[in-house]
């Protein structure tokens, strides 16, 4: 045995040691033990796992979490060093690090300074404390590795480090974990989001996908000093009620009314929101070896539809299993609320979404789970079926502007087509469209035209009735044909050279919307 300095040259020029993972089913390693003859007390000593790349350690992917670190200090007073390699050095890893099985890794000795000394086991040596029994087999299969630069590495053939590396054995073969949704803190709005009208105490709040509830409390803050439309600042930076809703913000009432119409609040506006999705996509970064599994489960809590009758804030009572890292759709909307609401609706302590998590595995095939690099994406989709005035099955958006209107129109789902050009004038049109329209659902078609010499943009569009009753598909996989005639059988619409289409897609169930899959139109000629 023979020993060979770590920072032999002076830049942190590593030392590194290969070894072979024989376990199939791949291991976790805890620690590692080193065996110094001599240190420096003034200097750290970092350790490293790597992956071995065609024959030789990495220059530069470290496996996460395997980098560990000890001081100089460590040393103080000879501690830690031996002339016979009989004191251990431990570097304990902060979590378990994964190995495959059947695969070469490489351990990695970084130290500014030439005074670290430590043992390898050299052919034809010595072993250590005797002067008969020399070393004449390599210990482990790998080999010991010299760099100038920590990204070229040279092997010594005759020579190993001294290690130990120690595995993780798991006393228990089932465990569960329960993961709660983090607090929603609140969203910064974007610049002068609050919208006032003369002589009206109702505000408009600009805050797309807020996910608030009519009548539910909703926090302000920001509000710069000036107030907006008369209104002062005091009065909006506070807890208020929501009184309207639509997919771009609320309205809140202020304690007076405002002087004049105005747009302000600045740039430092934040408020309170909720988030809620009918698709959730648990994304956890997890190893599961073989021999061990990770099965998920949820609890939700109801949400609802712009649109919609639900009842929100619902919290489930069971666990209800989906897939990781894959969309897992609802029939229904959920939330997660934020924690006023929680603690209001649902009661102090009780979160919005519980994730179980039930682990299995061996004594030394376990699964593991990054939480540091897991999270859940919420989806939802912004539909709505909208009137201008209060009637069951629909909300009165904020601003109402009808679908026939040229430009805009205040529904928040649609498809507009190109403008299209027809090589000669048409006096009619079928349009035919292959869509699913599941319960609760529904589409509506709106259709414009112009000739050579007018202007299309500035043409209103008209709303198309179907031609006949199509019943509602049993899912959203179940396409059907719904046909459109314009101008009737014998053609009878003002001739037109061009033409565009409009298609508005409506829902009081937000979890559940309509699907297009095809879209076909033919003109009828002069």
């Amino acid at each position: 045995m023979s020993v060979t300095s770590v920072g032999y040259k002076v830049g942190k020029q590593p030392i590194a040691q290969s070894f072979f993972v024989d376990e199939s089913r791949g291991i976790y390693v805890t620690k590692v033990d080193l065996f110094f003859k001599s240190a420096d007390e003034n200097a750290p000593i970092q350790v490293q796992l790597r992956n071995m790349i065609n024959g030789f350690p990495s220059s530069n992917t470290i496996l996460p979490g395997s980098v560990k670190s000890l001081p100089g200090s460590t040393f103080s007073g000879g501690a830690s060093v031996s002339a016979d390699a009989s004191v251990a050095t431990t570097f304990e890893f902060d979590e378990p690090i994964y190995l495959k099985g059947k695969q070469d890794y490489a351990l990695v000795v970084i130290a500014d300074s030439k005074e670290y000394e430590i043992y390898v086991a050299q052919i034809n040596e010595f072993v250590v404390g005797s002067t008969e029994k020399r070393i004449n087999k390599q210990p482990i299969l790998g080999s010991l590795f010299y760099s100038q630069n920590g990204a070229t590495f040279t092997a010594a053939q005759n020579q190993d480090l001294t290690f130990v590396l120690h595995r993780a054995r798991f006393k228990t073969k089932n465990a569960r974990v329960i993961l709660r949704n983090s607090s929603v803190p609140l969203r910064l709005l974007d610049n002068n989001p609050i919208k006032t009208t003369a002589t009206s105490q109702t505000v408009e709040i600009f805050h797309p996908n807020h996910g608030m509830q009519v009548g539910q409390p909703v926090e302000i803050s920001g509000v710069d000093s000036s107030g907006v439309g008369g209104i002062f600042a005091s009065t909006l930076n506070k807890r208020h009620n929501v009184v309207a809703i639509d997919h771009t913000g609320f309205t809140i009432t202020a304690d007076s009314a405002a002087d004049s119409d105005a747009i302000g609040g600045g740039s430092l506006v934040k408020s309170t929101r909720n988030i809620q999705y009918s698709t959730i996509y648990p994304n956890m970064a997890s190893i599961t070896p073989a021999g061990s599994n990770i099965e998920a489960k949820i609890k939700t809590t109801t949400g609802k539809s712009l649109a919609g009758s639900e009842t929100a804030f619902q919290k489930s009572s069971v666990f209800e299993t989906i897939t990781l890292n894959q969309n897992n759709r609802t029939n229904s909307l959920k939330l997660v609320a934020h924690d006023s609401a929680e603690t209001s609706e649902l009661g102090a302590g009780v979160k919005s979404l519980d994730m179980e998590l039930a682990l299995s595995g061996e004594s030394a095939s376990a699964p593991m789970i990054d939480l540091q690099r897991s999270s859940v994406n919420l989806i939802s989709n912004i539909i709505d079926k909208q009137d201008s005035a209060s009637t069951s099955g629909f909300n009165v958006p904020l601003q109402f502007v009808p679908e026939t209107t040229r430009i805009g129109g205040s529904s928040p789902s649609k498809h507009l087509t190109k403008i299209i050009t027809l090589p000669e004038e048409s006096v009619g049109m079928k349009v035919i469209l292959t869509a699913s329209r599941p319960e609760q659902t529904d589409f509506e078609l709106y259709f414009r035209s112009a000739n050579d010499n007018e202007q299309i943009s500035i043409k209103d569009f008209t709303l198309i009735s179907q031609e006949a009753f199509v019943p509602n598909s049993i899912d959203n996989m179940d396409f059907k044909n719904y046909t459109y005639l314009i101008g009737g059988l014998g053609g009878d619409a003002e001739p037109f050279t061009k033409y565009q289409l409009k298609i508005v897609f409506r829902s009081t169930n937000q979890a559940v919307v309509p699907t297009i899959k095809a879209l076909r139109s033919i003109s009828l000629s002069v």
